[in-house]
């Protein structure tokens, strides 16, 4: 399962390419989980700008010298506006490392963007494009409700906005709430025993985040997300009401479709649901990043 955004290079600019020097690579799962890593790159031009749910292009190189372009992805920006840990120039992403099986042969080959990420070095150039995706932003309004919901690394620009909006903002007064799901507890990415940082926004007062896993740990498994949700109804439900609250998915593809399940459960049929979605929709209070 990858959980890369495949993008054709013809659909983004990306006739603008910075070269990032990789200051760390490391792991942020156990051995005995699946390896996701945080990269933390530095893009010393002044001219790369971008805030929280922004994402980057990056161009790994061909498996050749010739015959082949470099091969593009996209990955959520893990860093707030204000560079990771304050430093403007440095951006932190975070990458499973991923493999296909060929659906003719049965053989599995290594997904070729996140293997080349998860393992280069300190000190290795990496080119990247962007940022992308205007869409995915925490509003201006501090007193606006923010329900996110993701799974994997789709927990990257969540991050950054728990860090934005507790750190960097004035007092955050609207309802923050994350619903995260994940095979196991130590697939909770940021919120493992490795690393931690979203544990750290546990004592504010607007915040709670629900941690859904899995049961079945070897597979994927978004029902888990949706029943997490289901047993919230009441208060997911007030603030899906609330023309304050903007919407946030990021992750597997499965995540939204788990969500729409299981506010079609709370909003009484899949119809109900479908027009209450589109509302807040239309009103751009709705934003995802999916990947397959």
């Amino acid at each position: 399962m990858s959980d890369e955004f495949f993008i054709q290079p013809k659909t983004y600019d990306t006739s603008t390419a910075y070269r990032a020097s990789v200051l760390s690579n490391d792991r942020m799962t156990p051995e005995v989980a699946h390896e996701v890593r945080q990269i933390i790159l530095r893009v010393p031009s002044a001219s790369f700008i971008y805030v929280e749910g922004q994402s980057i292009g990056v161009l790994a190189p061909p498996p050749y010298d010739f015959g082949s372009d470099h091969y593009m992805r996209l990955y959520s920006i893990a860093s707030t506006r204000s560079g990771e840990n304050g430093k403007g120039a440095e951006i932190a992403i975070c990458v499973r490392r991923c493999f296909y099986i060929d659906e003719v042969s049965g053989e599995r080959y290594p997904g070729k963007c996140s293997n080349y990420l998860c393992d280069v070095r300190v000190g290795d150039q990496v080119r990247i494009t962007g940022p992308y995706g205007r869409h995915f932003i925490v509003p201006r309004d501090n007193t606006s409700n923010l329900v996110m919901v993701g799974t994997g690394t789709g927990i990257a620009p969540f991050r950054a906005f728990l860090k934005h909006i507790f750190e960097e903002e004035a007092e955050w007064k609207g309802k923050v709430r994350l619903f995260y799901g994940a095979q196991t507890g130590l697939d909770l990415l940021y919120m493992n025993d490795l690393n931690n940082d979203i544990g750290h926004y546990y004592d504010m007062a607007t915040f709670k985040a629900f941690e859904a896993l899995s049961s079945r740990p070897a597979f994927d498994d978004p029902s888990a997300l949706g029943n997490k949700i289901e047993e919230n109804a009441a208060e997911v439900w007030e603030l899906i009401q609330d023309p304050k609250t903007y919407v946030y998915v990021a992750g597997l593809r499965k995540s939204s479709e788990a969500l729409d399940t299981a506010l079609s459960h709370i909003a009484g049929s899949k119809e109900a649901w479908m027009r209450r979605k589109r509302e807040i929709y239309f009103d751009d209070r709705w934003a995802e990043h999916l990947y397959d």
